[in-house]
């Protein structure tokens, strides 16, 4: 007689699963390494969503500072604006506006305090069709009221100098001048404009430190900018597609253009934020893979405690592969079962932290955009979950399971 098949196999290991054990220390440390990789598993889950919801917070409120598209030479800082054909882009179907900016690093001094930083001049219906004055957190969005110009500042940048909107005390912006003859005498070789502070904005991004907003015209004066931009920023329709238009664009525009979507003008950090995710999944599926190990002992001293039935089994017919199969799905089990527990009080946990905002950021919470921990749950990551324990549970069981043959050889003699 030959007992076959994986049914049998999974039915005596779910037997054994819940069978009373003759030595107590196996259901200890069976109820160990479920506990560990309910934890594990739970704490896997909730890191990663928790970093979905930063990353989502940080890509949105990039989103709400970059233009959809950003259109720059390649070669060279600024372009005429007479020779870009801006009206035939802003005819396009899918376009909702162009805009012609103007941006460079200047020197800002207020009151006694300075520091660089990236003055960027925009039209003035700007802020509204991007979004930046839905971003403000001090002050008002105003860039130009009769002949006075005012500046809005990064969150960052205002802390920095000690900002006071209050206070009638000038931003004083310093740029050189573009025929410059000497540097060491500031009174011919660079421009100087005062710029009135209206607003301060926060992003939680780094262009909380390094920008300031005004009116284009008032950067084409103090940057000698007359009738030129630096880029052409494109705002699209709701339902447009990004990659075809940029690519129309490239098609209309030519090589020398450099025309660029929201996540290729962050390039760099959406590629670090990738890679942290990376890391915080390899360091806690290391974690899983630890607190899995004490598998081995449980599946050990099953083995052991079972040689009586595995002697049965195989002469009445079970081979080998067939008794080495049983103990590693009763390896699996034990992994899936705090694995699945696990997944199960995570998703819990995170969706009470969505509802309720449980958990915050700290003491001093009410001084961000949100004062709790975002989370964003991704299907993804419940599968990437589920497979690397799933992989850990078939190597943990295997290393115990794979000297099953030599009780085999010692009980057929």
């Amino acid at each position: 007689m030959k007992i076959k098949g994986l049914n049998t196999a999974f039915f005596i290991a779910w037997r054994y699963l819940f069978s009373k054990k003759k030595h107590n220390i196996i259901n200890i440390i069976s109820s160990i390494s479920t506990l560990g990789i309910i934890v594990s598993s739970a704490g896997l889950i909730i890191v990663l969503s928790v970093f979905n919801g930063m990353e989502r917070l940080v890509i949105d409120n990039f989103n709400t500072f970059n233009a959809d598209l950003k259109i720059e030479l390649k070669e060279g800082k600024s372009f005429a604006v007479s020779e870009f054909p801006k009206k035939q882009i802003a005819d396009m179907e899918a376009v909702r506006a162009v805009h012609e900016v103007v941006s460079d690093m200047v020197l800002l001094t207020y009151k006694e305090e300075q520091t660089l930083i990236s003055l960027k001049g925009v039209e003035a219906n700007y802020g509204t069709d991007n979004n930046i004055d839905s971003i403000m957190i001090d002050g008002d969005y105003l860039l130009q009221q009769d002949s006075l110009h005012y500046g809005i500042i990064g969150a960052i940048a205002a802390g920095n100098i000690r900002l006071n909107l209050r206070s009638i005390e000038p931003f004083k912006l310093y740029y050189p001048k573009r025929n410059r003859k000497n540097l060491s005498n500031t009174a011919t070789s660079f421009e100087t404009q005062l710029l009135q502070p209206a607003g301060v904005f926060m992003t939680c991004t780094e262009y909380d430190e390094h920008y300031l907003f005004c009116s284009i015209d008032f950067v084409r004066t103090l940057m000698d900018y007359d009738g030129e931009c630096t880029s052409m920023e494109v705002l699209l329709q709701p339902d447009a597609s990004v990659d075809k238009l940029q690519a129309q664009i490239a098609q209309l525009l030519g090589d020398k253009w450099r025309i660029q979507n929201r996540f290729q003008q962050e390039e760099t950090l959406f590629k670090t934020m990738k890679s942290e995710k990376l890391i915080i999944y390899i360091i806690l599926s290391f974690i899983m893979l630890v607190a899995a190990f004490n598998i081995i002992g449980t599946l050990g001293m099953l083995i052991v405690e079972k040689k009586r039935d595995i002697n049965i089994l195989y002469n009445i017919g079970a081979n080998r592969s067939l008794i080495q199969r049983i103990f590693l799905i009763e390896g699996m089990l034990v992994s899936f079962a705090g694995g699945i527990l696990g997944l199960i009080i995570g998703f819990i946990i995170c969706i009470l932290q969505v509802l309720f905002h449980i958990v915050k950021l700290g003491p001093k919470s009410n001084s961000y955009i949100i004062n709790y921990y975002p989370v964003e749950m991704q299907a993804t990551d419940f599968v990437i979950i589920f497979c690397t324990l799933f992989i850990i549970s078939i190597i943990v069981s295997w290393i115990p399971v794979r000297q099953i043959k030599i009780n085999i050889k010692n009980l057929n003699r």
